[in-house]
């Protein structure tokens, strides 16, 4: 029962300009507008058919902006809604058809069981039209903000994965319901994980995974047919840091990021920052701390290249082959590693949604050491970091 992203929504006081701070820095181009009596405008745009966000009118009682609906499109829609009720979902918009000239849809909205999280599953396969039933499609002369050339176009492939943040104690039951509802399995963050998450203890908080392989049924993959939701709740409560923060500013559970993947990690960093994104600067010790590691027969890339662009690196934590290392304490020239980049916040709260940008090197997990450093630097100045 094959599942993917369609779409991720963003609630905001203003579409229209949010929408093109995102065209702005990240080379969305708006294709579709949706103008419906009672429901404000809707502006769908997008990176690729893979990324694909919509800008939708916050409700008038909301107070702030937020990122709180990842579409996803499913096979076998009855089965998978009637399997979803009957482990518990609670669908907040029951099983409907919309329609137009060019066929017609099937979509339910399932609550997730944690704050301001929720999931609308499509049935799009009887649809030939551009999106969605309701949009109209955007002359391209509209998207004067985003970069037009075919290489822009490609600078990110498709979405990695979407975290989290939830209340305390509150990650390992929600794993379980993504496991009975949807059929979504856990994915192990590093190797040294327990059985209820990655525990980051200086840092007060802890993580946990789950996966959904789009391709299980052929024992294939393609670009885009894996993501993940990663998790994360706080150790303790009283703690003043980015978790709590952004539970307080967020009033809830909620989504905090989205990760972009691409294969080119400090060309796309570089084009989005020439662009006016804002990227979370680590501090320069890490980077001299790099610069005497034996990484560049690994890595092919320098601490210089990687400070320029604000990129942590990770190598893929193997108990087995002791972190990359070969037994005389070398790094071995085909460890597996990623590369990671975190822009500041995006909408109207110092600790609101925020994107990232991963490029991966085999490693399948999410960085455990990058986790500790993001967060770190999120942190600083109450979660403010500078401008680089």
């Amino acid at each position: 029962m094959a599942v993917s992203i369609h779409h991720f929504v963003i609630s905001c006081r203003s579409p229209s300009e949010t929408c093109e701070l995102f065209c702005q820095k990240f080379s969305f181009r708006k294709f579709a507008i949706c103008k419906q009596l009672g429901q404000g405008v809707k502006i769908a745009a997008k990176i690729s058919d893979d990324i694909v966000a919509v800008f939708e009118e916050r409700p008038k009682n909301a107070s702030h902006d937020s990122v709180y609906d990842v579409a996803l499109v499913v096979e076998d829609f009855v089965e998978k809604h009637a399997t979803a009720v009957k482990n518990g979902a609670h669908f907040i918009q029951s099983p409907t058809r919309i329609e137009d000239q060019y066929g017609y849809i099937d979509y339910a909205i399932v609550k997730v069981p944690a704050g301001n999280i929720q999931h609308t599953l499509l049935d799009v396969s009887h649809y030939g039209g551009q999106f969605l039933p309701g949009y109209q499609p955007i002359n391209d002369v509209e998207n004067v903000n985003s970069p037009t050339t075919e290489s822009n176009h490609q600078l990110v492939t498709h979405i990695d994965h979407v975290t989290c943040i939830c209340h305390q104690n509150t990650t390992v039951p929600l794993l379980n319901w993504y496991q009975k509802c949807f059929n979504f399995s856990r994915f192990t963050i590093n190797a040294d994980e327990e059985e209820d998450g990655y525990t980051l203890n200086d840092l007060h908080i802890k993580m946990i995974a789950a996966q959904y392989w789009l391709c299980t049924e052929q024992g294939i993959q393609s670009s885009n047919g894996r993501f993940k939701f990663l998790l994360a709740e706080p150790l303790d409560i009283s703690v003043n840091n980015h978790v709590n923060g952004f539970l307080k500013e967020q009033e809830g559970s909620g989504i905090q990021h989205i990760a972009l993947h691409t294969e080119n990690i400090t060309n796309t960093v570089g084009q989005m920052k020439a662009a006016g994104t804002a990227f979370v600067t680590p501090p320069d010790t890490y980077y001299n701390n790099l610069k005497q590691a034996d990484i560049h027969e690994t890595v092919k890339l320098s601490a210089e290249d990687l400070k320029e662009n604000n990129v942590l690196l990770d190598f893929e934590l193997d108990k087995c082959e002791n972190e990359g290392h070969n037994s005389n304490g070398q790094r071995r020239p085909d460890a597996k590693y990623l590369l990671q980049a975190f822009t500041r916040p995006l909408l109207d709260k110092k600790r609101s949604f925020f994107m990232e940008v991963i490029q991966r090197f085999g490693a399948r997990g999410f960085g455990g050491s990058n986790i500790r450093k993001s967060f770190t630097a999120m942190e600083d100045n109450n979660g403010i970091v500078n401008d680089t």
